[in-house]
């Protein structure tokens, strides 16, 4: 039952029982006038309720009862999670025989959950949705199959609503500004859907028309989720994520103008010119207004549908370098940081003059910007990085205001500072795996208290390198992300040193790098050719099975 339903029934019960003679025939005169006052406040309430909610339906289309709806709905599937994780594991050791099957179907049912609450919600909770599966590195793979349907998900839309949209926004239905226009979504983000049309001169496009209460919505939806978010940090003190979404309000918000999006799309494809292997599909400004957004279509494939990639005889491992040279060059020199570059933003396909693997961004709504100061600083930290150079790495951290440089490091690198096993390889063991979710488990004070001293908006290099990130550990790890990105840290730096001294400075830095690159490889390849030397005399163990796959960038 809805809402209204419910206040409706509600209603009709309180009279129902109101109008019941049967019980006044047990009751004293001065229980009768206090009953009868009781009826009468019940009525009154009743009343005020009954019309509350059909104002609402006249003036906000039932927006005030649906908020309240998707508020009871999120506080519901909170209380059912944790219920669920309580009730199931009550008693139950982690090594106990049957404890990994409970703890999985648990899992799944509770991602299950989160996925049908999100699709039911839609707006922001989507997008809070996506985030959550790109922690593959962390949360339960349950979590992490199931939550990736929201990359491209559709959600249902009222009748008609698409043409209403149109109507109102552009005083003609879609069939009358378009020669072709296809009703049903090739695709869906959190904010919008994605049909296809065509231009009455004849052009294919791809057409994103944003959810038509979004705007009514998105202020009641952002008070829910700081409300649940400060809830769970009462009982649990050391989680509280809110502080980020009220720091990062004005920006959610800019996501809601597609014009807005339309100027970043371009700001975003002249940043990148240089990069031929990386695209952007031009905007056509004439089908372009803050809730419609029209470009170029673009026919390709998922970065993360490997199946696909293997069609188009794609070599994955080249492909993520140029993801990573893509975003670094946004990070450490132009400084306009695409935010949520997940799976479903990001198309690969031939490109069309030249027939090269190519790279094509999408929704380049949520944006960051970083001052040059921010930027000289992050990419002398990453270069530190690489190099092991701990004085450095605290120098360069205490710059950007955090003192605990260790753990602001594996927030950038998502993995171990230090790796264990091979030092070449770039892949995550299982210690390193189990060694993160330890630190996000049981350090989790140190990580919040990190991320609340960094410039704040280093919380979009952090979502972008967490997003790039999970697509290479489903590519399989085979590039050495951070050795690619310092690279262009590097190349960064020598571009902000100003003067011939700078260029000098700037040369030898990116020598003695390469250098410490190449001593690094060689003590590497001394000391495993030893030990499989070692090992075919009958000196030592087999240990080449321990050695995980490399690609020398």
């Amino acid at each position: 039952m809805n809402g209204r339903g419910m206040l409706f029934g509600r209603y009709f019960l309180v009279n129902s029982i109101c109008r019941n003679r049967t019980l006044s025939t047990h009751i004293t005169p001065t229980a009768k006038r206090k009953w009868k006052a009781g009826r009468l406040v019940l009525g009154a309430t009743g009343g005020m309720l009954l019309g509350s909610v059909v104002y609402d339906g006249i003036s906000c289309d039932f927006e005030n009862v649906q908020g309240a709806q998707r508020f009871l709905r999120s506080l519901g599937i909170g209380i059912s999670i944790s219920a669920d994780y309580a009730w199931s594991l009550w008693g139950l050791a982690e090594t106990d025989a049957d404890y990994s099957t409970v703890i999985a179907k648990v899992h799944q049912r509770s991602a299950d959950k989160l996925l049908k609450g999100c699709l039911a919600n839609g707006g922001l909770y989507i997008k809070m949705g996506q985030g959550v599966a790109a922690l593959n590195h962390i949360i339960p793979r349950q979590y992490v199959a199931t939550l990736k349907a929201l990359e491209d998900k559709c959600l249902t839309r009222k009748p008609d609503e698409v043409r209403a949209l149109f109507k109102e926004d552009f005083g003609k239905t879609p069939e009358e500004v378009f020669r072709v226009f296809e009703y049903e979504p090739i695709a869906a983000a959190s904010l919008a859907q994605v049909f296809v049309g065509e231009t009455k001169a004849g052009q294919k496009v791809a057409i994103k028309v944003q959810y038509a209460d979004l705007r009514k919505r998105f202020d009641g939806d952002l008070r829910t989720i700081l409300f649940l978010q400060d809830l769970v940090a009462l009982i649990h003190k050391n989680y509280n994520f809110g502080w980020i979404v009220r720091d990062l309000q004005k920006t959610l918000r800019e996501e809601l103008d597609f014009e807005h999006e339309g100027k970043n799309s371009e700001r975003c494809a002249e940043d990148l010119r240089k990069h031929c292997n990386v695209y952007v599909p031009k905007v056509l400004w004439e089908y372009t207004n803050k809730r419609v957004l029209t470009t170029e279509f673009i026919d390709g494939c998922k970065i993360s549908d490997r199946e696909s990639l293997q069609k188009l005889k794609i070599n994955v491992a080249a492909l993520d370098i140029d993801l990573f040279r893509a975003f670094a060059e946004q990070i450490f020199r132009s400084g306009f940081v695409h935010a949520d570059p997940h799976p479903g933003n990001i198309f690969v396909r031939r490109n069309p003059v030249s027939g090269h693997p190519q790279l094509v961004l999408l929704d380049h709504g949520l944006y960051g910007v970083l001052t040059q100061e921010i930027r000289n600083n992050l990419c002398r930290f990453w270069e530190a990085i690489v190099l092991k150079d701990h004085k450095s790495m605290e120098k360069y951290a205490g710059a950007l205001n955090v003192k605990d440089y260790r753990t602001f490091a594996e927030i950038l690198l998502q993995r171990p500072l230090e790796l264990s096993g091979s030092k070449m390889s770039t892949r995550l063991t299982e210690e390193d795996l189990a060694y993160m979710t330890k630190q996000a488990k049981e350090h989790f004070d140190k990580v919040m208290e990190t991320l609340r001293s960094m410039p704040r908006n280093i919380i979009f290099v952090l979502r972008n390198l967490n997003t790039i990130r999970s697509i290479a550990m489903d590519h399989g790890d085979l590039v050495d992300r951070p050795k690619v990105m310092a690279r262009s840290a590097i190349k960064a730096l020598m571009e902000s040193d100003k003067g011939f001294l700078g260029f000098l400075y700037g040369t030898f830095r990116r020598i003695n790098f390469e250098y410490q690159l190449w001593k690094t490889s060689c003590q590497y390849w001394l000391v495993t050719g030893y030990l499989k030397l070692l090992a075919r005399l009958g000196r030592a163990p087999d240990t080449s099975h321990l050695l995980s796959v490399h690609v020398d960038v």
